[in-house]
């Protein structure tokens, strides 16, 4: 799922204070915990007015929020700031606990976090591709490199916040779909790798093949294979800007009986073949993943 990175803390500290009273990046880093006392207490910590973000990478642990316990396993995240009554840590039937987190220190930090407490909770699941989690290992590589200085710092820590209030803002849309539709989804981005057809998929939702197109088609405003096809899209593009495969064998891992099949599609979606993509895929944006 991550590339290989060395696992590091790094920490800010600048003289020059113009930039930071609004939005800061305090830390980030990379860990692998093996050991059940792995313990973080928000009323025990000597850090005040800070906003943690944590994601796990793989492993398993858990964060405790008031009354409430969250598992936090691959793909998963949470949201707190210190000082506050939570505690993270490894359960003992963990044997290791690999994750991404960055700490935020500012006013507008403060105002975003209180918005994702409202609007969706301490915990959620977020894919791996979301821009979201995208943008945190892109922030951690600059980091790796020293390549950041106060203002793009803020600059950074700006751009993270505003892809924390895009992710909320599709995870109250999703609240709103249908419960049959956000099962659909969420089959389909687990098993995109399939070979999936619309039968399959009423069939785990437990509507008849017309009803969920309609369904889908009210809701989503396309049908289930224009949705299973975008997933599958956004997956190769991944894979296209990130590994070594060989076009076909990105076609076939994503789900797609051929490469022509994929050719056709890529092309429809994002505007140019996976081959073209993958020559410029720095300069070609995911913002034109749109299914009309």
């Amino acid at each position: 799922m991550v590339k290989n990175r060395p696992f590091e803390i790094i920490g800010f500290r600048s003289k020059d204070h113009y930039a930071e009273p609004l939005v800061h990046i305090f830390s980030i880093g990379m860990e692998q915990q093996v050991d059940s006392s792995y313990s973080w207490n928000g009323l025990e910590r000597k850090e005040k007015d800070i906003f943690i973000f944590q994601y796990t990478i793989s492993g398993e642990g858990k964060i405790r929020v008031g009354n409430n316990v969250y598992s936090q396993k691959k793909e998963h995240g949470f949201f707190v700031h210190v000082p506050s009554d939570h505690c993270y840590f490894i359960p003992e039937d963990s044997n290791h606990w690999e994750f991404i987190f960055i700490t935020l220190t500012g006013q507008v930090v403060e105002q975003t976090f209180q918005t994702i407490y409202q609007k969706m909770g301490h915990a959620s699941y977020i894919p791996y591709d979301n821009p979201l989690i995208q943008r945190l290992f892109s922030i951690y590589d600059q980091a790796l490199t020293h390549s950041l200085d106060a203002y793009q710092l803020s600059g950074e820590a700006y751009l993270f916040l505003m892809e924390c209030l895009r992710y909320i803002h599709r995870f109250n849309q999703d609240i709103s779909l249908p419960p049959a539709i956000n099962q659909a989804k969420e089959y389909i981005e687990k098993n995109y790798h399939m070979p999936l057809s619309v039968g399959d998929i009423a069939e785990e939702v437990g509507l008849s093949k017309y009803y969920l197109i309609k369904q889908f088609g009210e809701s989503m405003n396309g049908t289930p294979i224009q949705y299973l096809n975008k997933v599958r899209i956004k997956k190769s593009i991944q894979l296209l800007k990130y590994s070594e495969l060989s076009i076909k064998k990105i076609a076939v891992k994503v789900g797609f009986t051929n490469d022509n099949y994929f050719n056709k599609v890529f092309r429809k979606v994002v505007g140019v073949s996976p081959g073209e993509f993958r020559q410029h895929k720095h300069t070609i944006s995911i913002d034109r993943l749109i299914i009309h």
